[in-house]
């Protein structure tokens, strides 16, 4: 009898002690199923978690993890060369009752290599080409997987993602991240998430690495997580994970220092110890990769439009290996067989040495370009006269010399253009040219070459015989230099490597070059040599970039925004003052300006700022009426400023930034340019419609010049997904023997009269976002692929 109760009280809280375990399988799922069958591999050493414990599976594939209450899902850390049938996850509901995981082979991966897609900021519920172009891209170059770093964007956005960009229909693992705008009114901020994309933390193996993804802190909506939740499931994870693997961390924004340790209330990590080599984010709308304390800090802007501080439209391509990050690369979007002969251009006379020096720019957003072939034939009789292989320099880029015999010095000739695509695709493209000395009357092209890296806002500074240009370089960061070019023949002089890339002008005053990359470090450099004097670094690399153009006036460099705005003297980089109100604010690629002992200065987002230039005290700010979108710079007149907000132009008084005039219009002006006062003309380039000029008195329009679709999307929030016409303009106008030269988005140059007329156009093969330089009858341009190109007017 004792024996019997006994008995019956050991056995009477098994039944509970159970009910309380969260108990399954990992297997490999050989027939794709979703269904364990007894010929199928179970898996040992597979990570489970509930989001509260982590747990590995036993020898057998099972695993156990205790019932927590506050677990919504089961996830799996899918072990590198899987992925899932279905789902890294499983919701923990009443009819969820098997809580097997099913993981197939996947045969993209590599054991010490892994080539994955970020895509980020999309917030769309609209189909456009940017979801077939990653889709494809991850086909045609064999990437494992896509990683949406967040901002999937209200209802809407978030329906729409989770029906059209998943990993059946793209065909690779998709993973997405929460954002800001993903925490969106309901029982918590991210119950939508939850339901559409599974829980808002997880880990996965991948090829060579360690991947961890955690949610944004805070949003829109209050989350149910903490920072010590995640902390806490964080420190867990990475203690079982092999810590030889290369930890690559997923989050909407960057907010750790450069210790990257991660805090909480109570919790802290320190990411460093494990391995950590990078950390992926959008959130701000732009294009910014740095390196600290060896990891590197990747934000991109949105495959599908153009960035806050005007960025252009990307996904970016990311290979690791064993050792960490192998490579980072920034694809533009939108682009297809795109393929253009920029030299010879029209009349085309050969060079000294008796060859034809030859440019293409092409593009494709989906295949790479394995090689360009080009054929020179008569184009009377067909005769080929030569045949050869171009060169890449750059990611857009091909040139070559094709040498003529004196026989053929002349007459009308055509260029067959074969572009070879590493899946085997071929596409041809006919262009024909003449050999022939231009009538006298026309812009003769007279030299052009390649730099290593893009050109962003950097105009040609042309300062004697030199032209100083800069470049930059969204990803892995090798192609960031200034340069001096003999400006007669477009020749390196010197290079000098940057810490980071420099986007936007140079300036020059007696002897010294001076210029400002995106994290704020300031060279000033012997422009003769090319031997840096003197550099200023900021405190630590910070948000958001700086990608505004600094200003030069009487021997004193003003460069940097908010507490990282100074004013530092050329010769000595004695700073003169440094720190100002106000902070915050995005990116903004606006000129700072000097008019009459005060400096301008616009934030995005915030407000336009004017100081003191002797002190840095702020004297007036202004950023009502669309004003704080900072887009442009100013244009000083008679003691007032014209400038643009949004879709409204402005003219205010200059002391006291008291607006006197402001007309809204219907056009967008958030494009870099600032606004042009050309014989009673204020002529403002638009996001969408080309160029505008109105009356400077009346603020009313004159006349109209509409340009082409933009190549790549760079204007804020411009877009082909809405299929309107976007005539994006980032330049502003150059006045030139009382003709205005501009270059624009559809890869043009234009040459208008002041009516607004087109007298002639040229088509370069690439974008064009900075000014054309004037030095006397020759223009300098430089185009987004990296050319510099001389033309004689």
């Amino acid at each position: 009898m004792k024996l019997t109760r006994l008995l019956t009280f050991i056995l009477l809280p098994i039944s509970p002690l159970f009910a309380q375990q969260r108990t399954g399988r990992v297997f490999e799922d050989q027939n794709a199923n979703n269904q364990f069958e007894q010929s199928e591999k179970l898996l040992a050493g597979i990570v489970i978690s509930n989001g509260y414990d982590v747990v590995k599976t036993a020898s057998d594939g099972t695993y156990n993890l205790p019932h927590n209450p506050n677990a919504r899902f089961l996830s799996v850390t899918i072990p590198s060369g899987y992925k899932a049938t279905k789902t890294h996850y499983i919701p923990l509901r009443a009819e969820h009752k098997n809580l097997d995981f099913a993981l197939v082979k996947d045969t993209v991966q590599q054991s010490d290599f892994l080539r994955f897609i970020q895509i980020t900021d999309t917030e769309t519920p609209l189909y456009g080409p940017w979801i077939d172009n990653v889709r494809n891209y991850a086909k045609q170059q064999r990437a494992s997987l896509i990683m949406h770093t967040g901002d999937i964007c209200y209802e809407p956005g978030m329906l729409f993602h989770a029906k059209q960009v998943n990993s059946e229909l793209m065909g690779r693992p998709t993973y997405y991240t929460v954002g800001n705008h993903d925490l969106v009114k309901g029982e918590y901020g991210e119950k939508l998430f939850e339901d559409l994309f599974g829980p808002t933390y997880y880990s996965f193996d991948a090829g060579p690495a360690h991947f961890v993804v955690t949610p944004m802190p805070n949003g829109d909506y209050k989350p149910s997580y903490t920072a010590d939740q995640i902390i806490s499931w964080l420190k867990k994870d990475l203690a079982m994970m092999d810590k030889s693997k290369p930890l690559i961390f997923i989050n909407h924004d960057f907010f750790v220092g450069p210790d990257f340790i991660l805090k909480g209330e109570k919790e802290q990590i320190d990411l460093m110890q494990y391995n950590l080599k990078a950390w992926f984010y959008g959130h701000w709308h732009n294009n910014f990769t740095f390196k600290q304390n060896g990891v590197y800090v990747v934000c991109s802007n949105a495959p599908n439009k153009g960035g806050i501080d005007n960025s252009a439209a990307q996904f970016v391509v990311v290979d690791i290996d064993k050792q960490g990050i192998k490579d980072i690369k920034p694809v533009y979007t939108n682009l297809r067989d795109h393929i253009q002969l920029v030299r010879p251009m029209g009349d085309q006379q050969l060079d000294a040495d008796g060859t034809l020096p030859i440019l293409v720019n092409a593009y494709d957003s989906e295949r790479q370009i394995q090689g360009v072939d080009l054929e020179i034939a008569a184009h009377e009789t067909g005769k080929r006269l030569s045949s050869t292989k171009l060169a890449p320099t750059g990611d857009w880029s091909w040139h070559t010399k094709v040498p003529f015999k004196k026989t053929d010095q002349k007459g009308q000739y055509d260029a067959l253009l074969t572009i070879r695509y590493a899946n085997g695709e071929q596409t041809l493209k006919r262009q024909t040219f003449n050999l022939a000395p231009p009538a006298t009357d026309k812009v003769k092209l007279q030299w052009s070459t390649a730099v290593k890296g893009n050109i962003w806002k950097t105009s040609p500074l042309i300062i004697g015989d030199k032209l100083f240009v800069a470049t930059m370089d969204d990803g892995i960061g090798t192609k960031q230099a200034i340069m001096a070019l003999d400006k007669h023949t477009g020749k390196e002089l010197w290079s000098l490597p940057t810490v980071n890339s420099i986007k936007h002008k140079l300036r020059y005053s007696d002897g010294i070059l001076l210029a400002t990359d995106v994290e704020t470090n300031v060279y000033a450099i012997n422009a003769n040599t090319g031997k840096i004097l003197w550099t200023k670094k900021p405190a630590k690399s910070s948000l958001p970039t700086f990608v505004s153009g600094p200003v030069l006036d009487k021997g004193v460099y003003y460069t940097g925004l908010g507490n990282r705005m100074s004013a530092i003297d050329i010769r000595t980089g004695k700073v003169h003052w440094e720190g100002v109100d106000p902070s915050g604010g995005e990116a903004t690629p606006a000129e700072l300006s000097v008019v009459d002992q005060t400096l301008l200065a616009g934030y995005n987002w915030n407000a336009l700022c004017a100081y003191d230039i002797q002190t840095g005290k702020l004297l007036w700010k202004r950023q009502e009426d669309g004003l704080r979108f900072r887009s442009g710079g100013v244009t000083a007149k008679d003691g007032y400023l014209y400038t643009t907000g949004l879709n409204g132009i402005f003219k205010l008084n200059l002391k006291t930034g008291e607006i006197i005039q402001k007309s809204i219009k219907t056009d967008d002006f958030k494009v870099m340019a600032s606004p042009q006062i050309v014989d009673g003309l204020l002529i403002m380039p638009t996001s969408t419609n080309g160029i505008k000029a109105y009356d400077p008195q009346t603020l009313e329009e004159k006349w109209h010049f509409a340009t082409g679709e933009a190549l790549v999307y760079t204007s804020p929030y411009s877009s082909p997904d809405q299929h309107k016409m976007v005539g994006t303009v980032e330049s502003s106008i150059t006045e030139v023997k009382g003709k205005l030269l501009f270059g624009a988005s559809d890869g043009y140059i234009y040459i208008l009269d002041k009516q607004g007329k087109v007298h002639s156009k040229f088509n370069m093969g690439a974008p064009i976002f900075s000014e054309i330089t004037v030095d006397g009858d020759l223009i300098y341009i430089a185009d987004f692929a990296g050319n510099i190109s001389c033309f004689k007017l």
